[in-house]
């Protein structure tokens, strides 16, 4: 039976490792990922750029399962206690910087000895169970030098461990002794295939004669791992940290998405490096000769291990293109303004960019209604705005819209994404006139005036404003006469000048009032009429004119009987005639507020009338002066 060994240093020395630091990630690393991990460029068709990619790899390997594998022969008692003692803080540093590992324990002997090699935990993040594991290790046995670990790497990696699928996979393999060679009748080169087989990395802390055959450098050098050689026990948890920390871990680039009218490729194609440090990448973006003005994007994922751990890079790539808009210009009411068209680049760019411009007649012609302009706009370095200026000339006439172009050529440095900006030019003219008239007393028979009181703007059209008034009116027509009190009318444009621009609020009013009036009738009717108002009106609402009236008869009195009467529609049968009080017609297009008509054989009483309306013009024969 072998005899136990001292090992480097004598006593057992249990480090502290969550106060000592067990560092995962040096401080101020940059955290992993890929820098730049946005790209913004400006290119022009057929143009091509280069980024340096700098690709930081994670401290310990992504996803990992951790096998701790140890040699428990007698001379390993010091070690063992020490790993056991610091276990929990071991892992929960692993965790730290990698959430998502999971950590089996395993142990050898000699092939000799009853149990030559055992699992003790399979893969768990539960840190209690994996200390729990540790615990089953008792340092005994071993009867030679050579102990059996070819064995016990042959075996983890051919089934008695169950690895997770996409796991990285380490076995920290720790010992003082090599390994019979073949071990349990499987060779060196058997233990080599089964570890490349599943991936498997092995970390080899050598406390004195682990590497003595040249073994542990032969297994560490063909599957990647780390070999830490001298490392006195109370060192070996920091051991195999450092070891899991500078195992190797391979970055490759692959191309996710990009948009044809680019080409992205990295140089070199793959890179391998030591855990937690920088892989460096030339990136080369290209853009098609073909590729139109606009905005292309490519994403680059930086793969680890061949797994994505999100170190996705997003390249935006901006194709120079000019554009000019259309402008829709309300023409002036006097003299000249400038219309403004411009000119934009689709992103700034790093050198002067040129291009000419001119204008063209559309239905609008140079020089009755613009004045022609061309010349050279110049965009410095980082300018992505210009403008165009051209003044259009003023007019009396109702018009439609007109327009005219202005058309872009002969770009450098760019090309040109929307050549032609249309300006429409808005007619300030508005499109109808207003009629308006109103009336406080009038006698008329079939639609002929027999005799009237204060009448505003009596030809109706086109709307004038006028306000007569007189104290007292008496109109007659044979038998029929009217005795009215004081009366007034009144015709209002609002604005008064109508060759404004139109806004709302804009339109006309007509009203009339009458103090009151008394109607006789050869004695067989005498009426006694109070005080009578009127009005009706439009006004432009959003390019509609609205109409709206309002009239009032006081109050009402037939042959010494009174009639309840207001401002609500009202027919009254008399032995004369009929009488309609508040009634609301459309004449020939004209709104008609009346508040009292009285209609017999003689001839018809109007009190109180207000008429309204509006015409297009003949360029807009269904226009109206609410809209231009």
């Amino acid at each position: 039976m072998r005899t136990p060994r001292k090992s480097l240093v004598s006593a057992v020395v249990v480090v502290a490792l969550a106060g000592a630091g067990l560092a995962v990630t040096p401080a101020g690393a940059a955290p992993p990922g890929v820098l730049p991990s946005t790209v913004d460029a400006t290119l022009i068709p057929g143009g091509t750029t280069t980024v340096t990619k700098s690709v930081t790899t994670p401290a310990i390997p992504y996803n990992p399962d951790i096998v701790f594998l140890a040699d428990t022969t007698g001379s390993m008692s010091a070690v063992i206690a020490n790993v056991r003692s610091n276990i929990g803080t071991l892992t929960g540093n692993i965790l730290t910087a990698q959430p998502s590992a999971q950590f089996a324990v395993a142990e050898f002997k000699d092939i000799k000895d009853t149990i030559p090699f055992r699992v003790n935990q399979q893969p768990t993040a539960n840190i209690s169970a994996v200390q729990a594991g540790t615990t089953q290790w008792v340092a005994a046995g071993g009867g030679d030098f050579p102990e059996d670990f070819i064995n016990g790497l042959y075996r983890v990696a051919s089934g008695d461990i169950t690895f997770r699928p996409d796991s990285s996979r380490i076995v920290a393999l720790f010992g003082d002794a090599p390994s019979h060679d073949p071990s349990n009748g499987r060779t060196l080169a058997d233990a080599v295939t089964a570890l490349q087989g599943i991936n498997a990395r092995v970390i080899a802390v050598n406390s004195s004669g682990l590497d003595a055959k040249g073994q542990a450098a032969a297994l560490v050098s063909a599957t990647g791992g780390v070999q830490l050689n001298n490392v006195p026990s109370s060192a070996v948890p920091q051991a195999i940290l450092d070891g899991i920390k500078g195992t190797k871990v391979s970055v490759a680039p692959r191309v996710k998405t990009c948009a044809p009218e680019l080409t992205v490729s990295n140089s070199p194609t793959s890179v391998s490096v030591t855990s937690g440090s920088v892989a460096t990448f030339t990136e080369t973006l290209t853009v098609s000769p073909s590729a139109a003005p606009g905005v292309y994007s490519c994403q680059v994922d930086y793969l680890v291990d061949g797994v994505s751990q999100g170190f996705v890079e997003t390249t935006t790539v901006r194709v120079l293109g000019l554009s000019v808009g259309d402008i829709t210009f309300a023409e002036p009411t006097s003299g000249t303004a400038g219309a403004v068209f411009t000119v934009t680049l689709n992103a700034a760019a790093n050198a002067p960019v040129t291009v000419n411009y001119a204008t063209a007649n559309g239905t609008a012609t140079a020089p009755a209604d613009y004045t022609a302009a061309s010349g050279t706009l110049t965009f410095a370095p980082g300018e992505t705005s210009k403008t165009v200026t051209v003044q259009v000339a003023a007019d009396t006439i109702d018009e439609p819209s007109e327009t005219f172009t202005l058309t872009l050529s002969g770009a450098s440095g760019a090309t040109i994404l929307r050549a032609t900006g249309t300006a429409t030019i808005t007619d300030s003219d508005r499109d109808g006139t207003w009629t308006c008239s109103a009336g406080a007393a009038r006698l008329a028979l079939l639609q002929t005036t027999l005799a009237s009181a204060a009448q505003a703007n009596s030809p109706n059209d086109p709307c004038v404003e006028e306000t007569p008034t007189l104290i007292n009116a008496n109109l007659s027509s044979g038998i029929l006469s009217v005795l009215t009190g004081d009366v007034d009318a009144t015709t209002d444009l609002i604005p008064n000048d109508q060759q404004t621009a139109v806004a709302n609020g804009d339109g006309v009013r007509s009203s009339s009032n009458i103090a009151g009036a008394t109607i006789s009738l050869l004695g067989l009717a005498n009426i006694s009429v109070g005080a009578v108002t009127a009005s009706a009106g439009f006004t432009c609402s959003n390019g509609t004119p609205v109409y709206s009236a309002s009239s009032n008869v006081a109050s009402l009195k037939v042959n010494g009987l009174t009639v309840a009467v207001g401002n609500g529609p009202l027919t009254i049968p008399l032995v004369v005639g009929t009488l309609k009080i508040n009634t609301d017609t459309i004449v020939n297009g004209q709104y008609v507020r009346q508040a009292f008509a009285l209609d017999t054989s003689v001839a018809t009483v109007i009190l109180g009338e207000a008429k309204v309306g509006y015409k297009g013009t003949s360029l807009h024969p269904s226009g109206n002066p609410c809209s231009m």
